[in-house]
């Protein structure tokens, strides 16, 4: 019961961190686009500020090394992230604007990491190591919440009521979630260390991979709602796809999990990266309903399986040192999310949605090769990550 408690503790506060802090972003753009006249650029560097934010706050918590510290960055993280939604409506300046993102992507980092880091451990320890994947599938909790709930509530009120909402929510999610893991004390709770040997893999080649990842997945995780509502005849389509994405994204850790151990990592990487690349071409490819909303299923059922299978896949090729491995892997995707909204927003600038949307596919896709190749290279090795590890 005690391990179920701290497991919605950890989803609740991941459906805080990400689901509301950087993903309410999603439905409100367009809105604030329509009320406050600024172009995709602006709304390119908006992300990009919360990217930025979230970068260093991961960088941040990794830091932190005691449990006192780090229950006390998590209460920090979720006062923050309240604080800097509820002012969004108080200014109407893109520079303030830009600041309180970083802010926010900061604090949602600093849940995001330091939650995983408090309930993960505790879940191996207790024997229940596979609702992992339920624990990352908090973020599809906040997604639903932003596509029903702020989607609906901007449409009829406007991009400050958003907010607001956007902040009651994840205030109450954070009442919620705060109990369950402030007395998660994963030290001394791990259980036996697993000693199986160090599966070979380039490193430099997952990273490469990983930063596509980043650079292609937050285009569509920033943008789709605006695409979709810019697209001539879906409109009213625009905040269901973000429910889609939400819905595919709430099992989806866990589904890719199941499948990894039995796959292995990189076969099913790929085919992540491939189902993925689909999902975000699908909407410039063709502007049907069914394409539009399949294409949001295929987005959101796979980035964060990629993002869960990519972190073990580099615990595994590095089990004595993962933290520091687990950071570079952070940092290299951190600066593709930076780059992504920007060269995005450039390019819709240029030529609409469409190619913003090629783009980022396309990046995504070139992930496919970086990996075979390793897995060429794994063949020659002993201990191959081809299979099931």
């Amino acid at each position: 019961m005690k391990t179920a408690r701290i497991l919605v503790g950890g989803m609740l506060a991941l459906a805080v961190a990400l689901g509301l802090g950087r993903f309410a972003f999603t439905p409100i753009l367009p809105v604030m686009q329509a009320e406050y006249g600024f172009d995709a650029q602006g709304s390119g560097w908006l992300a990009a500020s919360n990217n930025v934010g979230y970068l260093i706050g991961a960088l941040w918590a990794g830091w932190v090394r005691s449990d006192a510290g780090r229950h006390r960055l998590l209460a920090w993280g979720f006062i923050l992230l309240v604080a800097t939604l509820a002012l969004m409506p108080a200014t109407q300046s893109v520079l303030v604007w830009n600041g309180l993102r970083l802010v926010a992507g900061m604090a949602s980092a600093w849940i995001f990491v330091l939650a995983s880091a408090l309930v993960i451990p505790l879940l191996t320890a207790s024997g229940h190591a596979r609702w992992t994947g339920f624990h990352f599938g908090g973020v599809g909790i906040g997604i639903i919440l932003a596509g029903l709930v702020i989607g609906w509530v901007v449409n009829v009120w406007g991009a400050d009521t958003g907010w607001l909402v956007t902040a009651a929510l994840a205030l109450i999610l954070s009442l919620l979630s705060w109990p369950a893991l402030r007395n998660a004390h994963p030290r001394g709770a791990a259980g036996p260390t697993n000693a199986t040997p160090a599966l070979r893999f380039p490193m430099g080649l997952l990273a490469a991979a990983y930063f596509c990842e980043g650079l292609g997945y937050i285009v569509t995780g920033t943008f789709l709602v605006a695409v979709v509502r810019a697209t001539p005849g879906l409109h009213d389509y625009a905040n269901l796809s973000w429910v889609m994405v939400g819905l595919a994204a709430l099992p989806s850790a866990a589904a890719w999990s199941f499948l990894a151990e039995r796959r292995g990592y990189l076969p099913v990487l790929l085919a992540a990266h491939l189902t993925q690349a689909v999902g975000i071409a699908l909407p410039a490819l063709s502007s049907h309903p069914v394409a539009v909303l399949a294409g949001a299923a295929l987005y959101g059922g796979t980035f964060l399986g990629i993002v869960g299978m990519s972190l073990a896949f580099g615990r595994a090729i590095t089990p004595h040192n993962p933290a520091f491995t687990i950071g570079w892997l952070t940092a290299v995707f951190g600066i593709g999310q930076i780059i992504g909204p920007v060269l995005a927003a450039w390019l819709a600038a240029q030529g609409g949605w469409s190619p913003a949307l090629l783009m980022a596919s396309g990046v995504v896709l070139a992930g496919v090769p970086l990996l075979w190749i390793g897995g060429l290279w794994a063949r020659r090795r002993p201990h191959s990550l081809m299979t099931t590890t």
